[in-house]
């Protein structure tokens, strides 16, 4: 797992437009200052995972009755307001960060406005605007993991990938190595409110690696797809930074074909769960896949996302996508029994290993994004497979936006 793939989700477009009202600051350098915050908690996080008394006390932070986590993630834009820093929550929020910066905030928040274009004060406003939800992530990670403990040390390897996207001047006033270059723009660049939309897909917005981002559109049910090679189903967790050809095609979703999903109604699974959605989506048709016993596991049977979709040339998912995200974790909730395995592609235009890259940063996307609502990661895998397995023809703009697709298949049920 990547710990900051699971975050990215929710830092959705109104989230950051409410935190510029607030502030009085762009939207653009609140998104570029969240992206280069959050993995600077995190890396002091598990910078201090060797230090007992800090993970008995973030322990006891994580299981503090003022961290009511479903509340938190379910509204993370209410931390962003004028009466935050006084609420109880915002009070343990302020008590974490202490325990991370100690006096050296005023610093830190200097150095990431200067590299955000905005005020230091905002910067640090954000820093315990933000701190609720990292706590409330990590508090919903380690009760499925045996405890912070066992999480931070299964983390550990991934300190190196984190501290890579925190800005030099940050991380040399931290201790933190590796702060050379923030892959920051990747995030803020979701926040445009004129940002063209890329159909691109073969996982909730993206903040960094804490939630990988899914885009896709024209979702079918499509043959001809086939299981690489024995040994190639192998899911990549460490985070892919700039898994950014710059040639991929860029299409609005507007321009996209279109789909007939048909009319949308209440479809009732096991659990008393109860989903709205087209008689012609995906989720549908896996339903009826996973429900007819006639049906076996069949590593030829893929079906297409059709209202998923990613910012342009990138893995991050925009807010556009959170419906089928939420729909495909509830349908994993009603089958227990169920796996999947999501497969991401791209057409054929431009750089093969980087659109390989790219396929695959979308897949993690989505499974993290599926995760992070609470579905056992288990039951899931991800594999980019690039420009293999076309199902229409790149020599046609529309052959290549289909082909630019994300998929899943039953692999168990």
């Amino acid at each position: 797992m990547n710990i900051v793939d699971f975050v990215k989700p929710y830092i959705t477009d109104s989230v950051t437009q409410k935190a510029a009202a607030w502030l009085g600051e762009s939207q653009s350098g609140i998104a570029k200052a969240i992206a280069v915050v959050l993995p600077t908690i995190m890396s002091l996080v598990l910078s201090k995972s060797d230090n007992r008394s800090f993970i008995d006390s973030l322990g006891s932070m994580l299981g503090d009755n003022r961290l009511n986590v479903e509340s938190v993630l379910g509204n993370v834009g209410a931390s962003f307001n004028a009466d935050h820093a006084a609420s109880p929550l915002g009070q343990l929020a302020a008590g974490f960060l202490s325990q991370l910066f100690g006096d050296k905030i005023p610093g830190v928040s200097s150095a990431i406005a200067q590299h955000a274009g905005i005020a230091a004060g905002s910067v640090t406003k954000i820093m315990g605007s933000v701190a609720p939800m990292m706590l409330a992530l990590l508090s919903k990670q380690s009760a499925s993991r045996g405890g912070i403990g066992a999480l931070l040390g299964m983390l550990g390897g991934q300190k190196t990938g984190l501290m890579a996207m925190v800005p030099g001047s940050v991380g040399s006033l931290l201790g933190l190595s590796g702060g050379a270059a923030s892959a920051a723009s990747s995030f803020s660049a979701n926040q445009s409110a004129a940002q063209q939309k890329d159909s691109g897909g073969s996982g909730w917005l993206w903040v960094l690696p804490l939630i990988a981002a899914i885009g896709f559109a024209g979702w079918y049910f499509t043959r001809g797809h086939s299981e690489p090679a024995p040994g190639a189903d192998s899911v990549t967790v460490a985070p892919v930074l700039k898994p950014e050809p710059a040639d991929v095609p860029v299409v609005a979703p507007p321009a996209l074909p279109t789909v007939d999903l048909g009319a949308f109604g209440e479809r009732m699974l096991p659990g008393d769960i109860t989903l709205n959605v087209p008689a012609n989506g995906i989720e549908s048709k896996l339903v009826g896949f996973i429900e007819d016993s006639a049906q076996m596991v069949d590593k030829e049977v893929w079906f297409d996302f059709d209202r998923i979709y990613f910012d342009t040339g990138s893995a991050t998912l925009t807010s556009q996508s959170d419906e089928q995200v939420n729909n495909i974790a509830s349908i994993l909730k009603a089958f227990p029994n169920v796996q999947l395995k999501v497969g991401g592609y791209t057409d054929s235009t431009g750089d093969a290993a980087a659109n390989l890259a790219l396929s695959q940063a979308r897949a993690d996307s989505v499974m993290n994004a599926v995760v992070a609502l609470g579905v056992d990661a288990t039951r899931l895998k991800a594999e980019g497979y690039g420009i293999e397995h076309p199902i229409a023809d790149n020599a046609t703009e529309e052959g290549r936006q289909k082909n630019r697709r994300v998929s899943v298949r039953v692999t168990a049920k």
